[in-house]
This record gives structure tokens, sequence and C-alpha cells, in this order.
């Protein structure tokens, strides 16, 4: 039985997420999963009348280029040892994403554990993100003028709002309900949170850490700042720490590399090669992301340039995981679709127009700028004439996206 998740499921819930190891020597575990999953939607499946698998989603907002589309978080899908390989987990999975479309999300992001899994539920990867260990003594910014607030887990909300309000770029997410950063807090082994108030008392830019030991290395676990000079503030804190911590690993801001602001970055990385104050860089992609109202996803898209259209049959992955009653079966069908200026999915077929094929995941991934129509036309399922795939790239001229926020 697939069903939403109940009050009366917390125990079951809490002894899968000990089995999976996320609740490893917590000492809070329930306070942790009731912030976990407030403000969320949770749906679990039973067997023999007992919880053995959910999968929780929380709304928030994706900043798509100068707008904001509604969007849903797959923000944790854990299957307890005994429900494994049967199928459970992408029912139940399957079955949290429609709820997230019936419910007016336009698209969705999670976490992956691994690339190859939700691929068949229709997402596609995103891009690199890149993790520097730094020594903060070699930050190059200004030496620290003011004293900042200490931060604890009963100042989550002031936090979540702070990261709400922070300066977003496109894939840039917000997400609702403070329970989720304040599960973040919770989990963190270690941490601690440092940031600044305005005069009237709010929040206004700040980080959390996680600690390791009296020299680190240290882990910025995110930061949140509406200006530069915020920004600043907050690397000048890190740096004020530098007397006592050698090295902390965090990623590189938005739209900007850590690397610049760093003094002898490349022969700092030489000299620390091996051990735990290692500068090494880490890139990987770790999020994913899938289209799920066509009509309202490509409907925001603005591009320069002179607008092609083109009939696109859709193949929808996930549609055999939900069942036959679903509301939203995803979104599988022939769009005639336009990019330009104004665009716009709709659904139907134009012989007099080019053709082209594709699964969501590949859609997706063009939509959010995550990859090129020729890279998907290589990697991926995209078919089409050359002449369309290069009238395609030449539109969809759009940064990297950049969620900037775990889940």
């Amino acid at each position: 039985m697939i069903r939403p998740y109940e009050r009366k499921d917390k125990t079951d819930c809490l002894r899968i997420l000990k089995e999976v190891g996320w609740l490893e020597g917590k000492d809070s575990d329930s306070s942790l999963f009731d912030a976990y999953v407030s403000n969320s939607t949770a749906f679990v499946a039973e067997l023999e009348g007992v919880a053995e698998v959910f999968a929780i989603t929380r709304g928030g907002d994706c900043k798509y280029q100068e707008q904001d589309l509604p969007f849903s978080a797959v923000t944790g899908v854990i299957t307890s040892r005994v429900a494994r390989q049967q199928g459970l987990a992408a029912k139940v999975t399957a079955r949290a994403i429609a709820e997230s479309a019936n419910s007016g999300a336009a698209m969705s992001l999670l976490g992956m554990f691994d690339q190859g899994y939700y691929e068949k539920f229709g997402y596609g990867s995103t891009v690199y993100t890149r993790h520097s260990t730094i020594d903060p003594a070699s930050l190059n910014v200004p030496r620290l003028t003011r004293a900042p607030k200490r931060l604890c887990v009963s100042d989550a909300e002031a936090i979540h709002n702070c990261r709400n309000r922070r300066r977003r770029y496109h894939g840039g997410c917000t997400l609702h309900g403070a329970g989720e950063t304040s599960a973040t807090l919770l989990w963190s082994e270690g941490g601690f949170g440092l940031g600044f108030e305005n005069e009237k008392g709010e929040l206004t830019h700040c980080m959390w850490i996680e600690a390791k030991g009296e020299h680190g290395p240290y882990s910025v676990l995110f930061s949140a700042w509406e200006t530069h000079t915020q920004f600043i503030e907050l690397l000048s804190v890190l740096k004020s720490l530098s007397d006592q911590v050698y090295g902390v690993r965090m990623a590189d801001p938005p739209h900007m590399q850590l690397q610049d602001f760093l003094t002898r970055p490349i022969a700092t990385s030489r000299i620390r090669k091996g051990g735990d104050f290692d500068n090494r860089v880490i890139s990987q992609v770790w999020m994913q992301g899938r289209i799920l109202d066509v009509p309202r996803c490509i409907g925001s898209m603005k591009c320069c340039g002179e607008p092609v259209s083109f009939t696109l049959s859709l193949t929808d992955p996930i549609e055999k995981y939900l069942p036959e009653h679903a509301a939203w079966q995803g979104v599988s069908g022939d769009w005639i679709v336009t990019i330009g200026p104004e665009s716009s999915a709709i659904p139907g077929n134009d012989a007099s127009l080019p053709s082209a094929t594709a699964t969501v995941n590949d859609l997706s991934r063009i939509w959010l700028g995550a990859a090129s129509a020729e890279a998907v036309s290589v990697t991926g399922n995209f078919r089409a004439d050359n002449s369309l795939v290069q009238q395609i790239d030449s539109l969809v001229q759009l940064p990297a996206p950049n969620v900037d926020w775990n889940f």
C-alpha cells in the first residue's frame, strides 16, 4: 500500500533512517525528524502494515532567468533493509513527483546519490559544483572590523529567512518551511553559525559551518548574502579564524570563482598537496532536474534571436511507475514548440515544421541550460536534423544553473 505519511509512521521512518545510516550517532533524532518532515509532503509504502519506504518533497521557488517558477524539491527517498529490490521505492517516488505536479510545481529538482537511478523518473543532470579546501589565511579580503553574531539551532527560522532572501541567479532555489533549515543544522556534526544583523535586528548575511577538530578542516555547508559587500564580509569572518583553523572547505560562490579571492592559490595548492589540508578541488554533478509542466516551463524562456518552431515528440519514463488512475501521467506526447523572445509549447503536431524526438530528461537539460542540444544528441535521446540542433543552441544561451541549496 502506498499512502500519504501519517504521524503514526514516525517510529517506522526513524527506524528506516537509522538503518540506512542517516541518523547514525544523533542525539536529537525525534526533533530532527520533526523538522525534516514539517511543511513537506511525504508518502510511505507499507509491507505487512509497517512503513518500509518513504519519500519527501518540499515546495519552493526556482529562479529561471529573471522570474520565479514554483518547484518541488525531492529531499529524500529512503528504503528500509527489508524493502529493497521490490520496486516500492520507485512507486513511492513517482507518486510523490506526481503529487508535486498536481499541486502546481512546474519543475522538480533533487540531489542524487548517484547518476543512473533517477533518470527513470525523467530527471537529467545539471552542472558541476566545485568545492575547494582553502587556507583561510590566504583569503585576499579586508580584515574583519566587527564581531559576527553567534548563531545556533534556535535561530533556524531567522537563518532560513536569510537564505530565502539571499542573492539568487539562474537556477537558484528557495524552499518553504524553516524546518528544512532546522534539519540541516541538527544534522551537521559540530555545526555553528556566524552572521550579521541590520539595525532592525534582521539577519542579513550568514554562514553555517561544520567544525572538525581544533584545526579543521572546517566545512561551510551554506552561506547567504544579498550584496557582494556582505559576501566579502563573510570571507573576512573565515579569515579571522585562520590563527587556529588551517583549512576551510566550501563551494564556489554563485557566478564567481573562489580562487579569485586567494593569494598564490597554485603555489599553496602544491605546498599543501596530500594530507588533511590538501587544497584539492573536487568538481561533481550531484543535482538533477526535470520539467513537470511543459507549457509553463517553455513559456518562461526568453531567448534573443530569430524564433524557431518545431514539432517535438516527447517521451516521459515516469509513466510506467504511475497507476492508471493518476491525475498526472507525465508530459509525454506531441508538442509544437517555439523558442525565441516569446516561447511556447502547445499540444499538437504540425507536419510543415521540422521535427525532433526527446525524452523529458533531454528537454529538461536543454531548457535549464545544463546541456546543449548538441550534447544531449550525443549522450541522450535527443534526435533532430543538425540544422535544428544548431538553431536551438544558437537561441538557448543560458548561464549555468546554480541551485545554491543542498537537499
